[in-house]
């Protein structure tokens, strides 16, 4: 089975994680403020967030140059550009030995908000995109539910990457698990409002549909679902390489998701691999 996996899909798996992860970066950081040493080793982990979210939320521009004309094109551009500068300005503000905590707050809190409008934008962008006959009311649902999703991944992983300790890394994992299952039922949602598992799209027959959607499902939530499982019946299981890999599972499942997403609103992917 070939997906046909295009650079713009992934763009759109990336772009979507790297702001999800400025959504949960910007929460902490306007909520969590303080000098002690648990807030030194914070702020450490919050500067490589920042970069690792900028990095990935760059690629959104790409994303928007292939999107061709839209209404919603200039709004998701104008909330990107003010996120990556909201997020530039915390990264400044974080390298200092003694962050302003008003300026921090404020740049943490457009950070958020503006990254939340550019998902949304992204989604709108997408869905006005699609095909005659095709019901995209559930897009840009689904791509605020994976960016959140995702972005929570990459925020544990980096937490269990840069925090001491062992078994306290495992507390994240129920609400990891709660945004899986709302992730799993919006897709659901989706499909059953475009056709159903079986439905026919362009040139793939039911089956071939049902494989492609199943094996999204697989790799975007049961995998993972799965893995947070054993994080919290086993705390002490590799909670270090076990967030690394539901990160990993989460962005390839994105990735799967937006190829299939692209047959589905009747646009051909560009350079499928």
């Amino acid at each position: 089975m070939r997906f046909g996996i295009s650079l713009q899909a992934l763009c759109a798996a990336l772009a979507a994680a790297g702001l999800g992860l400025l959504i949960w970066l910007g929460i902490s950081v306007a909520l969590l403020q303080g000098g002690g040493s648990d807030m030194v080793l914070l702020r450490s982990m919050q500067r490589t967030g920042v970069i690792v979210a900028m990095t990935l939320a760059v690629s959104a521009a790409l994303l928007l140059r292939h999107a061709g004309a839209g209404r919603w094109r200039p709004l998701a551009a104008a909330a990107l550009g003010i996120a990556l500068a909201a997020a530039g300005a915390m990264l400044v503000l974080l390298r200092g030995q003694a962050p302003d905590p008003g300026w921090l707050a404020v740049a943490s809190t457009v950070a958020f908000l503006s990254a939340v409008a550019a998902v949304l934008g992204l989604g709108l962008t997408l869905a006005a995109r699609g095909r005659d006959g095709w019901r995209p009311q559930m897009v840009t649902p689904n791509l605020l539910a994976y960016a959140l999703l995702s972005g929570a991944a990459l925020l544990f992983a980096l937490i269990a990457w840069k925090w001491p300790g062992g078994s306290e890394l495992a507390v994240p994992a129920p609400s990891l698990i709660m945004l899986l299952l709302v992730t799993a039922a919006l897709k659901l949602l989706y499909w059953f409002e475009n056709g159903g598992l079986h439905a026919r799209i362009g040139d793939l027959d039911p089956r071939d549909t049902l494989r492609r959607r199943a094996l999204v499902l697989a790799v975007l939530v049961l995998a993972p679902l799965a893995l947070a499982a054993v994080l919290v019946l086993w705390p002490q299981s590799l909670p270090r390489l076990g967030w690394g890999l539901i990160a990993a599972l989460i962005l390839a499942g994105g990735t799967l998701e937006q190829s299939l997403l692209a047959r589905e609103g009747g646009w051909s992917p560009q350079g499928a691999i």
